[in-house]
């Protein structure tokens, strides 16, 4: 069964729509050029992922990712704003990802993707990295590593979030359970770990990255 997108965007010409592309990847494609019509659709349709192009129509996007969740709770969004409106926070319009023009059709499908991938699913997959959530072990490749219970739920969050920024604070609750800060050695560590799975040179991490003084995040490589 094909997964069912849900395209806000203005009229615009055959060429800059989004949808034959969507189409070509073995998307279920419906169309909205207006905050109501996609409501009504979002009701009727109930779509796995919206992709809302406020790049492309006058919409308060703030305001229709609000009322979608309404109609379909829980249902993923995908922003696309113009570059000035880039800081634009997902928190804040309650999206899942904002992209911001301009950016590779690639970058909107793997986006698509990870959305996809449920809560409950057993495997996640980014690029190469293949993560076995059930046996504990993650594979780059033809490479297979095994996993301890901790490091395979430090990279879960990591692959759960891609280009997202995870805080120490929030790793150390999700996966230690603790609100204790006083030393994250034990977080540092377990990354260098997860490093040592999934990179080729844990010096220069290709997936992984350290952003100073906040925490961690997982960049698909095509992304960077």
């Amino acid at each position: 069964m094909k997964a069912k997108v849900l395209l806000i965007e203005g009229y615009v010409s055959s060429s800059n729509s989004l949808s034959s592309g969507l189409k070509r990847k073995g998307l279920e494609v419906l169309i909205a050029h207006s905050g109501e019509s996609a409501l009504d659709q979002a009701f009727a349709e109930k779509p796995n992922v919206v992709v809302l192009d406020a790049s492309s129509l006058e919409v308060n996007a703030k305001k229709l990712c609000h009322s979608l969740q309404e109609e379909v709770e829980g249902v993923p969004i995908i922003l696309i704003v113009k570059e000035e409106r880039g800081k634009l926070q997902k928190e804040e319009i309650e999206a899942n990802e904002v992209l911001v023009r301009p950016f590779t059709f690639r970058k909107l499908i793997n986006r698509i993707k990870y959305l996809l991938q449920k809560e409950g699913d057993e495997v996640i997959e980014i690029g190469e990295i293949r993560l076995d959530l059930k046996n504990r072990c993650v594979r780059r490749g033809e490479e297979k590593e095994k996993l301890t219970p901790k490091q395979c739920k430090l990279l879960e969050m990591l692959m759960r979030n891609p280009g997202k920024v995870l805080t120490r604070k929030f790793l150390m609750k999700e996966v230690w359970d603790t609100d204790y800060m006083g030393d994250t050695r034990t977080l540092d560590v377990h990354i260098h770990w997860v490093r040592e799975k999934i990179e080729d040179d844990t010096s220069s991490p290709l997936y992984l990255h350290t952003v100073r003084g906040v925490g961690y995040c997982f960049i698909p490589p095509e992304e960077e």
